[in-house]
């Protein structure tokens, strides 16, 4: 607890930087704000993630122009060697892997740079946070909004799958570092109450049904690849005026900054700026409670929380959790280019049932914690993923549109746990290791979503096999989740106070 006298004389009493914010307006304009400009990247992020369940499409057809001057029509699925066609084979379709024939003996390449994709994702994740641990939350931020929409617009000029893997790599690797680093930057401008904002209120899904609707009417890939990636340069306009965020620059020492910061903050919200010295007595309680210098974020710092059994615990099932769900996710996600029905459709109702399954965690987060939420919504997940690979072995011929909307179902209430996980995460760690803790569970995820690829592919080798692996995964992680020490409600932590965390 930090005490300071204000310029009046009174004795003004400092828990926290939360505190700070509570004067400021708590939850106002520049929150609303911040909002908007760190959040609004999550479009162009869904879009670059998903369009290869579009783009990479097996449903093509080809026509086989044979010696003698016949055509006919040719479909992906007919094709099961290279000799199908004894002429010249030429695609009909938008996809590229018509354009490319990655059909037949090559079938699995798509898949596999959808894992490059991914890959890209999961690196993204991990080196993205140090960045952020060690120059700041703006720079990353913003630099990373660069890099995808830059390397996703790129994408579109690539002559063959190689090229084309090898951009989309660095696409995905914005993409997941993005995700880190938003999460963290916009929590640390918000109180307690509010920050179940952070992953339960996402412009994911509205990425999704904007990615339906630009394919629908541009629906040659590398048209729709440029129309998805262009958005990303508007945000670049906010730059000069957006802040960083002043509890890392408290953390870095930077008392002067982060005053600027708070008077900024203040005047959007029409409040009294701070006293200097109540910031000031702020900074040397942080200051002191690290045990700081000027190093104090520094990579292999951030990571020395890890010295403690509490915070090894809960990262450990943490990880565990942003897997499966991140799996099981992006699974159903890319499997959709094998079910039955219109692609542009199934993707559209893939954003329309994660708007709500985003929104959802709010109405419970507070009420019943964190840690309820999450088990609650992923139990049920696990229920009709259960269903979903028994009537998947059963009934999918005859009923091809019942694996859809349970498809879509199961893909809700994962699509809700996950969105009550990132902000139960998040707040799980105090401020000098929170981006690098956040990026660990998130290179899991993305291992996760590494792998998604590849169970797709396995479901069209072995029937229901990808279906089965996801409700286990999500049963076990139930299991395991009991352990997670709930968040709900407490102040973030700028540091490791000694005296309340276990001993390793």
């Amino acid at each position: 607890m930090a005490t300071a006298r204000g310029s009046l004389g009174q004795v003004v009493t400092l828990i926290s930087v939360e505190d700070v914010f509570e004067k400021l307006g708590g939850f106002s304009w520049f929150q609303m704000w911040a909002m908007v400009v760190i959040i609004s990247p999550e479009i162009v992020a869904a879009m670059i993630a998903l369009s290869p369940v579009l783009t990479g499409s097996s449903d093509v057809l080809f026509v086989c122009e044979t010696l003698t001057g016949r055509s006919f029509n040719i479909s992906a699925e007919d094709i099961k060697t290279d000799d199908v066609c004894d002429g010249i084979l030429r695609p009909m379709g938008h996809h590229y892997t018509s354009v490319w024939s990655l059909v037949g003996s090559k079938a699995w390449v798509s898949d596999l740079v959808t894992s490059v994709q991914m890959l890209g994702s999961m690196t993204g994740a991990l080196l993205a946070s140090q960045f952020a641990e060690s120059f700041g939350r703006k720079k990353a931020h913003f630099g990373l909004c660069f890099l995808m929409g830059g390397f996703g617009f790129a994408s579109g000029w690539a002559p063959d799958p190689y090229s084309y893997a090898a951009t989309r790599f660095v696409a995905g690797f914005a993409v997941g570092g993005c995700f880190v680093v938003y999460m963290n930057y916009l929590m640390e401008f918000l109180t307690p109450s509010f920050r179940t904002i952070c992953g339960c209120v996402s412009l994911w899904a509205v990425g999704e049904m904007m990615l339906a609707f630009i394919a629908y009417n541009l629906p040659h890939w590398r048209h729709l690849t440029f129309a998805t990636t262009l958005p990303t340069f508007l945000i670049f306009f906010a730059y000069p005026f957006f802040p960083e965020s002043p509890r890392w620059l408290l953390c870095k020492e930077r008392t002067e900054e982060a005053l600027e910061v708070f008077d900024k903050i203040a005047r959007w919200n029409r409040k009294p700026g701070m006293d200097p010295a109540e910031i000031k007595t702020l900074q040397k309680c942080i200051t002191h409670s690290v045990d700081s210098s000027s190093e104090s974020l520094s990579i292999v710092e951030s990571f020395k929380i890890l010295k403690f059994k509490e915070f090894r615990v809960q990262l450990v099932i943490l990880m565990v959790a942003w897997f499966t769900c991140q799996l099981v996710y992006y699974g159903i996600s890319f499997n959709m280019k094998h079910l039955d029905g219109n692609p542009y459709w199934n993707v559209f109702y893939m954003g329309v049932l994660d708007l709500p399954g985003s929104f959802t965690g709010i109405l419970f987060n507070n009420r019943l914690g964190r840690k309820k939420t999450f088990i609650s919504f992923l139990v049920i997940a696990s229920f009709f993923l259960v269903g979903l690979a028994a009537i998947d072995i059963t009934l999918s011929i005859e009923y091809p549109a019942l694996v859809n909307v349970l498809s879509l179902i199961s893909r809700y209430f994962i699509s809700a746990a996950f969105a009550v996980l990132s902000c139960f995460t998040a707040e799980s760690f105090p401020t000098v290791g929170r981006v690098s803790c956040m990026g660990l569970c998130a290179l899991c995820g993305n291992i996760g979503a590494v792998f998604a690829p590849q169970f797709t592919f396995l479901g069209t080798m072995a029937k229901s096999a990808h279906f089965i692996s996801f409700g286990l995964l999500s049963l076990i992680t139930v299991g395991v989740s009991w352990k997670l020490k709930d968040s709900t409600g407490k102040p973030l932590q700028d540091s490791v106070e000694l005296s309340q965390v276990a001993s390793p």
